[in-house]
């Protein structure tokens, strides 16, 4: 299934939040048959403790952690059952049969037979005894392909065109934060104005992901690409003079939010509106211990906040929510900063929301 930009952007939140949560209800069955291929439910025919599991199943030092998920996303899809601080294998478990309609709107993928979970998710178990490194993710030129394909998957091409019609309708001069690899700076040129005007900038802090960026998006003269740590104080064009700013599935990589927050209340006019869309957070849905595992995985490592205390560093910078939608742990906020009189801009315009 490949959908265009406007089929995809017009489907309800709720509906794409439901083919979001199958698909991670499919991951959830993959990983219990690796946890029955690799023996992990043998090993929980008598209640364990972690510990205990951990002895049993002699897993590696350093991995009590990671077990600890596993069982936790096990006993989440009812593989395991949990009485205190123990996990037993569960007597029998029949999980509901997936729809592979909601698969396709997720995923593209026409069954979640064609999901890459399978091999995955038997790494993650495999890894409990083998003392594997945790796969890689880092931001360099090795994984550019990588986060392409997760970046266009159609659930997270969703989140991050509902963040660019969200900025567009604010104004001409817009910035991407952690833009990447420019997919969505590519995106804000296609629906931004092409007047004068028109300003968008990409912040980056991966030399490579700037490179393959400014490669992406050359010839357009309307964007530039800037190399910028969201944990500093970002100067750019002065105060006030953006209309709006997005961040992409990167806001849970933060270690410390709040140089971002001062720089964006800085950077937008009064009345600017900032999307953080795709952001991993910590709120007790179905498919938490699914991503906290996956993550568990993964370098860099994420700091997963709870949508409280997103919503609380950006108020004590001057944002307020204005909407939300939810695909699970993963959080779609639109924040917009307070006061809404029109800025004069460094070059002497007037930064004020646009008539579209």
């Amino acid at each position: 299934m490949c959908l265009t930009d406007e089929e995809l952007i017009d489907i309800p939140p709720e509906r794409m939040a439901a083919a979001y949560m199958e698909y991670r209800r499919s991951g959830y069955e993959f990983i219990r048959r690796a946890a029955v291929d690799c023996g992990v439910l043998d090993a929980l025919r008598e209640p364990a403790t972690v510990a205990e599991f951990a002895a049993r199943y002699q897993v590696v030092p350093g991995k009590l952690a990671v077990a600890e998920l596993l069982l936790g996303a096990l006993n989440r899809c009812g593989a395991v059952y949990r009485a205190g601080p123990r996990f037993a294998a569960a007597a029998e478990h029949a999980p509901r049969p997936v729809d592979d309609e909601l698969i396709r709107l997720a995923t593209g993928k026409s069954s979640y037979r064609e999901l890459g979970y399978s091999g995955s998710f038997g790494r993650v178990v495999a890894s409990l005894t083998q003392g594997e490194k945790p796969a890689l993710s880092g931001f360099d030129a090795s994984n550019v392909e990588l986060w392409d394909q997760g970046m266009q998957l159609p659930y997270y091409r969703y989140g991050r065109l509902q963040a660019v019609r969200a900025l567009v309708s604010e104004g001409n001069a817009l910035l991407d934060l952690a833009s990447g690899t420019g997919l969505g700076l590519l995106e804000l040129a296609r629906y931004a104005g092409h007047g004068k005007d028109t300003d968008l900038v990409g912040v980056e802090i991966s030399p490579d992901f700037l490179s393959a960026a400014a490669q992406r998006t050359s010839g357009d003269p309307r964007i530039r690409m800037v190399a910028g740590d969201l944990e500093r104080p970002l100067e750019l064009d002065g105060e006030n003079c953006f209309d709006g700013a997005m961040l992409v599935g990167a806001y849970h990589y933060l270690r410390d939010p709040v140089p971002l927050w001062q720089s964006l209340a800085s950077l937008l006019r009064a009345g600017g509106v900032v999307c953080l869309a795709m952001t991993f957070s910590r709120t007790g849905s179905y498919d938490q211990e699914l991503v906290d595992l996956r993550y568990a995985q993964r370098s860099p490592a994420a700091v997963p906040r709870t949508p409280a205390a997103v919503a609380a560093a950006a108020a004590t910078a001057g944002f307020r929510l204005e909407r939300d939608f939810w695909f699970g742990c993963f959080g779609w906020l639109a924040f917009r900063k307070d006061h809404r009189e029109p800025a004069v801009r460094p070059d002497g315009r007037t930064s004020r929301p646009n008539s579209r």
